[in-house]
């Protein structure tokens, strides 16, 4: 069997509408994929509706692509978010395709005391890179929407803006297991990971003081970016995204 790539416009689509794809996304699919006018693709729209759809022209340039017939229901309901103390190197660049292949809504990075990276210019690239990756790793496992990523900020900051139950893996703390502590915290849910150094005794204590919960994985002490994809996975298993 065939296998139908799919691609992600920003704006909801109808049966029949003509919509032309992303710069990149035109330039994978008429130049990488050698897709041509006819061939069947699917095409997720900004509300999450997914369409059997077909080439109807490639410039070379442009491709444009025409919505079919809605398919099976795709959205889910499931949101979670994935707050991660920015590692060292390209390790997000993992973080962020493995999380977006499994299902999670949302990634905010943030600076916590001990991050290696700071602000500085590379970040707005690595950013753009960041949701190029998320973006592509959608179409992959046929997801409905694409993972949002939020630009880095201080973990004070963050805290502030986000409204629902956070649970913090930490190894500094006694913490309940990550189960019982998603339970607790309620919804709409945060996974917080800190940096691969931990959390910093006043980080412990301004998390405390905000009704965070902490949780832990186990006796084994994971890298940054593994506790993250195991923990994300534990939790959508829970809440009816995997398995």
């Amino acid at each position: 069997m065939r296998h139908i790539h799919r691609f992600f416009v920003s704006q909801p689509l109808i049966a029949g509408q003509r919509v032309p794809l992303a710069e990149e996304d035109s330039f994978h699919a008429g130049r990488v994929l050698r897709l041509r006018q006819g061939d069947a693709i699917e095409l997720a729209g900004g509300d999450g509706r997914v369409f059997a759809a077909r080439i109807v022209m490639n410039s070379g340039r442009v491709v444009q692509a025409e919505a079919l017939a809605e398919m099976e229901d795709s959205r889910s309901d499931v949101v979670l978010t994935v707050a991660q103390a920015l590692p060292q190197g390209r390790k997000l660049d993992l973080v962020v395709e493995k999380l977006s292949e499994i299902g999670v809504s949302r990634l905010s990075p943030f600076f916590a005391e001990k991050s290696a990276p700071k602000r500085g210019k590379e970040l707005v690239q690595k950013l753009e890179r960041w949701r190029r990756i998320a973006r592509a790793a959608a179409g992959q496992s046929r997801r409905s929407r694409v993972m949002d990523i939020d630009a880095p900020v201080e973990l004070p900051e963050w805290l502030a803006s986000f409204t629902g139950g956070v649970v913090v893996l930490s190894t500094e703390v006694v913490a309940e297991p990550l189960w019982r502590a998603a339970e607790a915290a309620g919804t709409p849910l945060a996974l917080m990971v800190g940096p691969e150094s931990g959390f910093s005794e006043d980080e412990i204590r301004l998390l405390g003081s905000t009704g965070a919960c902490f949780a832990g994985l186990g006796k084994n002490v994971l890298r940054t970016e593994t506790a993250a994809l195991v923990a994300a996975s534990i939790l959508l298993h829970r809440m009816g995204e995997l398995g």
